[in-house]
């Protein structure tokens, strides 16, 4: 006689987790949200579109020698072995009726050179000068003229116009100024950074007999920064935000210190965009609209460093641009990171205003970021520290720096599928990418490495990889568009 066997088996239910849109920001690993498909890391991707694609990078800077043939670039041969800063300018030509371009830059051999960025250039014009560090350079327009002014220890003021230059050595050394209903601000670049005020707004006539001060003794600390915006002067200290009023009478004025803050805020990220302007603040991306300061949404501020050595910021059509420390609590070291000498930045975290999205490049170790704004070819271009010192780059979307593949990385979340203390098997995965890439598949059990073949179509890896929390890493070097990603499970009942 036969009998049925009774014998309990257990049953499993098929899941499919798909990562076809790696467009979300990488989360702080503190979050304890539960969207399975968030990376908590990502770089040198660009995840806009929802794919994995070819990020961020740069090239040496090109520009065209003519108005007329604006696509065809040619380089820039600049002037000394290192550069330590750089600025733009423009001066209108009375004789062509046209505004001239001009890139300057600051080198080794102690030169102030600059070129005109739309015409044929054989050699970088020279400024000499006997500044013993790099300047401090403003742009300022005094009855219709063009002028970029040089302030520094061992050298008095030096004005450069179209074709001139001039010191003048009543002026005081500044690293800040702005004009004002007919008054000139600055801020002195002494270490107890005073405000000094004019009715005279031609800063290059200045004299002692002219200026005047106003004191801030309050915990604000030291002025940095001033503005004019939304019909007041703004003064950004060391931790806080002052608002100057400025009445009828030049004694006329009401100081209202608008903000405290209990970290530092860096100077040099202070940046303009719109209705607001933009700062870092510790590990703290902020703006200021005139009242009232708030932090943008930036899911990754944990990879940014709590102290920073020297961190840039600028704006560029419609994105922040934020050249600084971050750690990424891995053992790779990416790009400048394994420079013998060290690094000071080695990441450009990338912040879309409109849509509050975050791309990082990392590896690469910026000195200044600099916006090339003018009606015939825009471009944001950087100087560098460390190994790319003696170069000016522009920003591009190849991946590379000066010609090397950066690493791109995505790493997921740790996710139990939803399924708590129950066995799984990730059975296989989907994918489609164009360039060779790397996928790793980990769990408490096992790691396993899958090199993927790039091709025009959706390919099907079979995984057999055990455990109970899984995560996934995706690693590429290549002209990378990494779609259609979906993990499929067996999950036991």
């Amino acid at each position: 006689m036969f009998y049925r066997n009774t014998l309990k088996t257990l049953s499993t239910k098929e899941k499919e987790i798909e990562y076809s849109l790696f467009d979300k920001n990488p989360i702080d690993t503190s979050d304890d949200r539960q969207d399975i498909t968030s990376g908590i890391s990502t770089y040198n991707f660009i995840t806009e579109s929802g794919a994995l694609k070819t990020g961020y990078g740069f090239e040496e800077l090109k520009m065209p020698t003519s108005r007329t043939e604006l696509d065809n670039e040619t380089d820039i041969v600049f002037r000394g072995e290192e550069i330590y800063s750089i600025w733009s300018m423009k001066w209108y030509d009375s004789q062509n009726d046209r505004n001239n371009y001009y890139l300057f830059y600051y080198n080794d051999e102690g030169y102030i050179c600059y070129d005109n960025l739309f015409n044929i250039r054989y050699a970088s014009y020279v400024v000499l000068n006997d500044f013993t560090e790099v300047p401090y350079a403003l742009y300022y327009r005094i009855d219709g003229e063009d002028l970029l002014l040089f302030f520094g220890e061992g050298e008095n003021l030096l004005v450069v116009s179209d074709g001139e230059e001039n010191t003048i050595s009543s002026a005081p050394i500044i690293k800040s100024c702005c004009s004002h209903y007919g008054k000139l601000f600055a801020i002195t670049a002494s270490p107890d950074s005073q405000l000094v005020y004019s009715e005279d707004v031609d800063v290059t006539s200045w004299t002692d007999e002219k200026t005047k001060n106003l004191d801030f003794t309050d915990e604000r600390g030291c002025l940095n920064k001033i503005i004019s915006f939304n019909d007041y002067v703004y003064v950004f200290r060391d931790y806080g935000i002052t608002q100057l009023s400025i009445y009828g009478s030049d004694e006329e004025f009401s100081i209202s210190h608008l903000y405290l803050s209990d970290s530092y805020i860096y100077p040099n990220t202070i940046t303009q965009s719109g209705d607001n302007v933009y700062f870092l603040e510790r590990n703290s991306l902020k703006y200021f609209n005139g009242s009232s300061v708030r932090e943008l949404k930036l899911d990754c501020k944990n990879l940014l460093s709590k102290t920073q050595p020297s961190p840039q910021a600028t704006c560029f059509e419609g994105k922040i641009y934020l050249a600084c420390r971050c750690n990424y609590g891995d053992d790779e070291t990416v790009g400048c990171e394994s420079y013998s000498e060290g690094y000071i930045n080695n990441t450009l975290l990338v912040y879309d205003i409109e849509n509050e999205r975050v791309e990082i490049l990392r590896g690469v170790d910026i000195n200044k970021l600099l916006p090339l704004n003018n009606p015939l070819k825009s471009k944001l271009i950087a100087c560098f520290n460390n190994e790319h010192i003696g170069k000016i780059g522009e920003i591009t979307h190849d991946g590379k720096i000066f010609g090397n593949a950066m690493p791109a990385l995505w790493q997921s979340v740790k996710t139990d599928l939803g399924y708590h203390g129950k066995k799984k098997r990730i059975k296989y995965f989907t994918i489609k990418t164009e360039a060779d890439a790397v996928v790793t598949l980990s769990s408490e059990k096992m790691t396993k490495q899958f090199q993927i073949n790039g091709k025009d179509y959706i390919q099907k890896i079979p995984t057999f990889v055990l455990g109970n929390e899984f995560s996934v890493k995706i690693t590429s070097s290549g002209n990378a568009n990494i779609s259609n990603f979906v993990l499929v499970a067996n999950v036991k009942e």
